[in-house]
């Protein structure tokens, strides 16, 4: 067609004359986009495209015009849904690429083009931002007097709504009138959208409707003389970075002389919950807010990226606000600006604070009204009521408040009581526009008569968390004394390392740096690298958990990543880092479980413990200078390499969102001991692990920053035992990043609803740190965190010492019956991966444990008990492997066996479950029976599907029995009451699979006359089980202790509301 129009041209043969009194169909949609854009390529200059009224135009590329003065509407130029609708229907590509424009006039030289009269669909769908144009692209080019009015443009897969570009800074007196705009793009990070978004000088921008934008409601990339005013903007179920921007310091190189922004009503977030009488604040649903009203200079958005540069010349006067913002005007970097007679109407309120986009170096000044920045701002004119702040770089990392009333009542155009009434058949398009604003400003005016006028100045607010402090005062002078006791208990307790094994470590893992190099470069030669490029490879370690948060004891483990370049898979971390590590000077039990849901190595150098993971980035070589801190290194990694990074990346965080680190180490220190000792630190058995204990009291820091380690144990307590799971504990607020992988959000996903007790990590992406958490262990811990509270307390008045919030638990003496699960294996490297594999079961037998009636609680051990049985025959070997070690073989050592015919070691990991029974019910008669062969089996099935399990190698039992046979190794010394004299008898409870190591024949089944009323699970050889009588005991609170409570002036609620206007 292109061609065409050339020969045309070089003939001097007119174009082709088109009738302009019919409108061209939408039918048949195969080609329509072609036939469009014929006619606008070949119709010549003046030429009118009518579409259809009510019609649906489905294209697969941009309607482009053609030459100038051309005009696109929709016949008879209606104003309402009866306007054609241009759907963008093209290609997307998997590049990100694709079809965004629905209507092209930046052709060059194409000056008086018109667009009136349609409605345009982008057809994002919630899907991401595809890369390209605009909605709509007009100006451009060598272009004067563009016309967009009347339009409906919504929904863009691209960046803005509608887009008059600038061309070389040769585009002049666009016109942009009675529009309605948007929604455009999502709030999601990176997915916003502008409204209108406007690069041409000498324009106008009046009179549009701008309903959901994200990005800027108005976007002024300089264009020097144009003149915005009378445009309404609102948000109902986005938060919008900016109503109207002055930001961009290009294509114009920050100049603003002559751009008037007046007369602009800027509406934020209303409460979209009941209003009751006299309340002026209510709950906004989804959230949404506008975070700048109006944002004058590039640091307000872009922070330092460009430097010492400014937004200049511009005037900003005689506009409104009301609703829910940050701050309704913001200025920095700007000079030779005027801002005057900006006013606020309604209910208005200012809420907001530091979100996880923040960098470090940001601290957005707390909500309010009208601020700027006077250390980069100059020669300005402003109002008086602005107030100065410290730091005005990148405010869009604000966040509003995760619900709560903080939000105004109050109208926008799309809420409004009374339908606004936009005069009779006589007035003309532009007039009814203008009436509706007129009318939408009657509204607002009235409000301002009945309803409270928000003040205008907001104490500032700074804070870390979600939410504000409970309290910011100094902790008093007896929590000063019991921090000092809490100290020296700690000290008594022998939890800090010494001297001598923290310089053991640095050695260790100086050594362990050398070997990741090592391990790399020899893999890297393998894969055909040079020597020089194999040593440039680099590798390097980073160290996370208890080490790096720097709460590490005596003994303790190293959490350390491995990080490694492209070419190194994980397949090498096992097949020659683990082959390595053995090899290595003074290094024991090295054992690699690659099939964990974080694959990982454990091993001891030099007596420090060491669990090594691996994360292998998508980069050719690992320098030394490396940070995990950008998230853009974890594009193009698989899901167990994010996993990886993230110990790491969270410990970081954690770190960084707390207060005081050493108020926060101390205070940690504490809990993990409490947590230890009372058996309730164990993330793999259902309880929390290191990172989650560290994430709570990072929580208590955060609300009480001031508070020294005694006060903030204290509240801690207090505070876990009242706080109304399933409410998330959060450091800082959910992150998007550049990933398509899951960020933890239980709207989504129903996986993440189902999380009983939420602590969500503070790295992207966040995670659940709790997900295995059951009813049973949930039940626990809020028992102990209410007991832990009735001692603190008692510490802070002197009548109880800190060393009995330590003392051990109870947990064997506790309750009357328990299962007893015994891994086996006759290999002691076998046995690791064989009794790891079991103990991450464990978890699940809790679970179905807790659906058998007449069970109110399956209360797992925190730990495995590990025997090693010198066996002199395949009987005790049998015996050995369902848990009935003799005192004989007991006492037997190695040097007992080794010249015995026969002999052999058999390796047993024992874990216990605590069974706690519905009381009997008053008027019960005889006997009741518990059956748990199901659990219990189910449970032996899901263990052997182990994809190495091997049964002539390993085994496994479950087994019930009484407190009074608890073997002897579950006591310390002394601590166990006497054995009671028991009798043998017929039928004791039968084990499950009993296959160890080497047998010398077939296991035979075995059975023992049951001391426990429980049916338990049958073995591959006998299907029968002999229930008995049942005693009951129960788990319940005592209803005569008082709930702990924080003190006076204190409000636990606080922490779970987020932040708002006061």
């Amino acid at each position: 067609m292109k061609g065409d129009r050339v020969v045309r041209a070089f003939l001097d043969i007119p174009p082709v004359q088109r009738r302009n009194d019919d409108c061209e169909p939408a039918e048949p949609a195969d080609t329509v986009t072609d036939r469009l854009n014929a006619l606008l390529q070949d119709s010549g200059p003046g030429y009118t495209l009518k579409l259809c009224p009510k019609q649906t135009y489905l294209i697969q590329a941009p309607l482009a015009f053609g030459a100038a003065n051309q005009e696109i509407s929709t016949l008879g130029y209606p104003t309402g849904d009866e306007r054609a609708l241009i759907v963008v229907n093209g290609t997307i590509n998997d590049d990100g690429t694709g079809h965004t424009t629905a209507v092209d006039g930046t052709c060059i030289s194409c000056s008086g083009l018109k667009l009136r009269n349609v409605q345009i669909d982008g057809a994002r769908r919630g899907a991401p931002p595809v890369n390209g144009g605009a909605n709509i692209e007009m100006g451009g080019e060598n272009n004067f007097d563009h016309l967009v009015e009347f339009v409906h443009s919504y929904d863009p897969r691209g960046w803005s709504c509608l887009h008059i570009a600038e061309g070389s800074l040769n585009c002049n007196n666009s016109l942009v009138q009675n529009n309605d705009i948007g929604p455009c793009g999502s709030d999601a990070f990176q997915e916003w959208a502008d409204g209108i978004s406007m690069g041409c000088m000498n324009s106008i921008v009046r009179n549009n409707m701008i309903q959901g934008a994200t990005d800027g409601g108005i976007v002024i990339f300089g264009s020097p003389g144009t003149q915005v005013y009378n445009n309404t903007i609102w948000v109902l179920n986005h938060t919008l970075l900016g109503g109207i921007n002055m930001v961009d310091y290009d294509p114009y190189k920050g100049n603003f002389a002559g751009t008037v922004v007046t007369n602009n009503t800027v509406l934020g977030g209303f409460a979209t919950s009941t209003e009751k009488p006299d309340e002026t604040l209510g709950n906004n649903f989804e959230g949404a807010i506008i975070k700048m009203g109006i944002a004058i200079g590039p640091s307000t958005w872009f922070g330092q990226k460009f430097g010492d540069n400014v937004s200049s010349s511009g005037v900003v006067t005689n506009n409104q606000f009301s609703g829910a913002f940050t701050y309704a005007i913001a200025i920095s970097s700007a000079v030779n600006f005027t801002v005057e007679n900006n006013v606020l109407i309604g209910n208005t309120s200012f809420i907001g604070a530091r979100g996880p986009n923040c960098s470090d170096s940001d601290s957005p000044p707390g909500a309010a009204p009208f601020i700027v920045d006077p250390s980069n701002t100059d020669q300005v004119n402003l109002q008086p009521s602005f107030q100065n702040i410290g730091n005005g770089d990148d405010l869009t990392c604000v966040l509003p408040p995760n619900g709560g009333d903080f939000w105004p009542f109050g109208v926008n155009p799309s809420n409004t009581t009374q339908p606004l009434q936009v005069g009779g058949p006589d007035l003309s398009p532009g007039a009814k526009a203008g009436v509706a604003i007129g009318v939408i400003l009657g509204v607002l005016v009235l409000g301002v008569a009945t309803w409270l006028i928000r003040k205008w100045a907001i104490k500032r607010v700074n804070y870390y968390g979600v939410t504000p402090p409970i309290s910011t005062g100094e902790s008093s002078e007896r929590e000063k004394e019991v921090t000092a006791t809490l100290m020296e208990e700690l000290r008594s307790q022998n939890i800090f390392e010494s001297e001598a094994e923290s310089r053991t470590r640095e050695i260790v893992l100086g050594r362990v740096a050398s070997l990741v190099k090592k391990f790399v470069r020899t893999v890297s030669l393998t894969r055909g690298l040079s020597e020089t490029a194999a040593q440039a490879a680099g590798g390097k370690i980073f160290t996370f958990g208890s080490y790096r948060l720097g709460v590490h004891g005596p003994g303790t483990d190293i959490d350390t990543l491995c990080v490694v370049p492209k070419h190194v898979s994980r397949e090498d971390f096992f097949d020659v880092f683990e082959p390595m590590l053995r090899e290595a000077e003074g290094v024991t039990e090295v054992s690699g479980v690659p099939e964990a849901y974080v694959p990982i190595i454990k091993t001891k150098i030099s007596g420090i413990p060491i669990d090594f993971l691996m994360a292998r980035l998508a980069l050719s070589s690992i320098p030394d200078d490396l940070s995990l801190a950008d998230d853009n290194l974890l594009r193009n990694l698989d899901e167990r390499c994010v996993r990886s990074l993230n110990g790491s990346r969270v410990t970081d965080e954690i770190l960084r969102l707390v207060p005081n680190v050493q108020v926060f180490r101390d205070s940690l220190r504490c809990i993990k001991l409490w947590a230890t000792r009372r058996a309730i630190y164990s993330n793999v058995n259902g309880f929390l692990g290191g990172v989650a204990w560290a994430m709570l009291v990072a929580r208590i820091c955060q609300l009480y920053p001031n508070a020294i380690a005694g006060a903030v144990v204290s509240r801690f307590f207090i505070i876990m035992y009242q706080w109304t799971w399933p409410q998330p504990v959060l450091l800082k607020q959910i992150e998007d990043g550049p990933l398509q992988v899951r960020v933890w959000n239980p709207k989504l996903y129903p996986g993440d609803r189902s999380h009983r007790m939420p602590i969500i990590t503070p790295a992207y992406p966040a995670m659940c740190a709790t997900h295995n958490v059951t009813a049973s262990t949930q039940m626990i811990m809020t028992e102990e965190f209410k007991k832990g509270a009735d001692i603190v307390d008692k510490v802070i008045i002197g009548k109880a010492s800190w060393s009995e919030l330590f003392e051990k638990h109870d947990f064997f003496h506790k309750y009357r019956y328990y299962l007893q699960v015994i891994a086996s294996s006759g290999n002691p490297d076998l046995h690791m991966k064989w009794s790891g594999t079991v103990e991450s079961r464990i978890r699940q037998l809790v679970m179905k444990l807790e659906f058998v009636d007449s069970l109110t609680l399956a209360h797992p051990f925190i730990k495995g008990f590990e025997q090693v049985s010198c066996c002199l025959s395949d009987e005790e070997v049998q015996l050995v492997a369902q848990g009935e070690i003799s005192d004989a073989i007991a006492s037997r050592k190695k040097e007992d066996v080794d010249d015995k015919e026969g002999a052999s070691f058999v390796y047993s990991t024992t874990f216990y479950i605590g069974l706690a029974i519905e009381p009997k019910q008053p008027g019960t008669v005889g006997t009741r029976r518990l059956d748990i062969s199901y659990p219990t089996t189910e449970f032996t099935k899901m263990v052997k599907q182990w994809e190495h399990f091997n049964d002539s190698k390993m085994g496994i039992v479950v087994r019930h029995i009484r407190r009074s046979g608890l073997p002897d190794n579950v006591f310390d010394a002394g601590e166990r009451p006497p054995k009671l004299v028991q009798k043998r008898g017929k039928g004791m409870g039968k084990s499950s699979d009993i296959s160890p190591h080497k047998p010398a024949k077939k296991p035979r089944s075995s059975t023992t006359t049951p001391e426990v009323p429980l049916k338990p699970t049958t073995t591959a050889n006998s299907s029968t089980s002999t229930p008995v009588s049942l005693v009951t005991e129960g788990f319940a609170k005592d209803l005569n202790v008082k709930s702990p409570q924080l003190p006076s002036g204190e409000n636990v609620a606080v922490t779970t509301r987020p932040v708002g206007a006061s």
